[in-house]
């Protein structure tokens, strides 16, 4: 049978989730894995039987590749997702698309001229339940939006692990900014952002604690969106998490914070994750695993991305204007 033979570059914690998705999936092979730090990259490596290399130009040169799926910090996308796509191959690359508007027009005009695949890592497009919400508001039933608000709340330890690598709206509220725009099929054209900080300070780490924001959509809608990492470690969930729409003709949410289900023992209270990247019998199921399937079936069947580079692209358009906002301190225009 053939495989698809892909790349991991970036041997972080994602990277190493991906190496292990892209092992555990019979239908591909892990061909190698990339980064410049050799004893990060050698671990992962040497943890599935592979090589490793310091750059892609020497992963290229060495192996025969399909695909490469892109892990590397944020700031780093651009680079490395360019170059993958200038030489034909197909493409994963973990939200968000770039650190800046620019970098993320720079990767969709590479992709324009490509004829590699390309995916977008905004995970929660594989959710079933975030495809249901959204199939259910373009179907009509809600009516048109009137306001929508999304919150995603995780545990402090997330956010010292970050230690101030990637903004809090951008590490995690990419997710809550697409499925505002995907889910009401409008814009965000305006935002108003504001943080606050007393957790991480405290615990010398560099960053804030909360990010609030406001923001107003083409077609009239209102929102907020809330993200934090002042969640206890302790809580029975790492996500605290919802989505809820309020149209003319009813109402929606999705409520990730439970999972189906709660476990009690004498170890304590919890809700396990079952949706996005458990491990049963084994290997790794859930979201993340089936983001890496659709990939391969874009692949192999020619299926049409499930996030659009356009859309990509509107996210990091809504990530830029926040940024002004955060700076100014008033309301700032999505620039188009």
């Amino acid at each position: 049978m053939t495989t698809t033979r892909v790349a991991v570059v970036g041997a972080g914690r994602m990277g190493q989730v991906h190496c292990r998705i892209v092992s555990e999936n019979p239908r591909a092979t892990l061909a190698a894995v990339v980064d410049p730090f050799e004893d990060s990259g050698r671990r992962a490596a040497e943890q599935h039987a592979v090589p490793w290399f310091a750059t892609l130009d020497e992963a290229i040169t060495a192996t025969k590749l399909d695909a490469v799926i892109i892990a590397v910090p944020d700031k780093l996308h651009v680079g490395v997702t360019v170059h993958a796509l200038e030489v034909g191959l197909h493409v994963l690359v973990e939200k968000p698309l770039a650190d800046t508007l620019e970098g993320a027009l720079t990767i969709a005009a590479s992709a324009e001229k490509s004829s590699s695949k390309v995916l977008v890592g905004h995970v929660l497009r594989h959710d079933p339940r975030f495809r249901l919400a959204a199939n259910t508001v373009c179907s009509g039933k809600i009516g048109e939006s009137v306001h929508v608000r999304a919150s995603r709340i995780v545990p402090r330890s997330v956010g010292v692990a970050n230690r101030g690598a990637s903004p809090i709206y951008m590490y995690q509220g990419i997710h809550d900014i697409d499925l505002v725009q995907w889910i009401t099929g409008s814009p965000i054209v305006r935002v108003c952002a504001t943080t606050a900080c007393k957790i991480l300070p405290a615990l010398g780490v560099e960053g804030v604690d909360v990010a609030l924001i406001l923001c107003e959509l083409e077609d009239g809608t209102i929102g907020s969106i809330e993200i934090s990492w002042a969640l206890l470690d302790s809580a029975p969930s790492g996500l605290a998490s919802s989505f809820e729409l309020y149209g003319t003709e009813g109402t929606l949410k999705v409520d990730v914070t439970a999972e189906g289900v709660d476990l009690l023992t004498a170890d304590g209270h919890s809700l396990p994750n079952t949706v996005l990247s458990p491990e049963l019998d084994g290997s790794l199921e859930g979201v993340v695993p089936q983001q890496f399937e659709y990939f391969l079936q874009m692949i192999e069947f020619d299926r049409p991305s499930r996030i659009g580079i356009d859309e990509a692209v509107s996210a990091a358009r809504v990530l830029d204007a926040i940024g002004e906002s955060l700076t100014t301190g008033a309301w700032a225009k999505v620039r188009l």
